[in-house]
């Protein structure tokens, strides 16, 4: 796998739409992780979710899952799985 210094960033429509419903407080932290996993896709916190290693998926912060796929240089966030505390059926004691 070639190293860069950071991958570029890009969103599906979706994605995008997503990301830009957070709220401020949450865009900021949504925001410096996606900078991390830009200088490292590959890290140790994401996993493989396909049949080869660039189609992955990572917890970006406690409530951001998401799914990506790194292509020459490229990091293209597909799918944003966005959790809410207040969505919680049966908080934990």
């Amino acid at each position: 796998m070639p190293h860069h210094d950071s991958y570029e960033v890009l969103f599906t429509e979706s994605a995008a739409r997503d990301r830009d419903r957070l709220d401020p407080v949450r865009r900021a932290s949504f925001d410096k992780a996606v900078e991390i996993l830009a200088r490292d896709p590959y890290t140790a916190h994401s996993r493989p979710i396909g049949p080869g290693e660039q189609d992955r998926e990572i917890r970006l912060t406690s409530q951001v899952v998401a799914e990506y796929i790194i292509s020459r240089g490229r990091l293209l966030l597909v799918v944003l799985r966005i959790f809410d505390d207040a969505d919680i059926l049966l908080p934990e004691s």
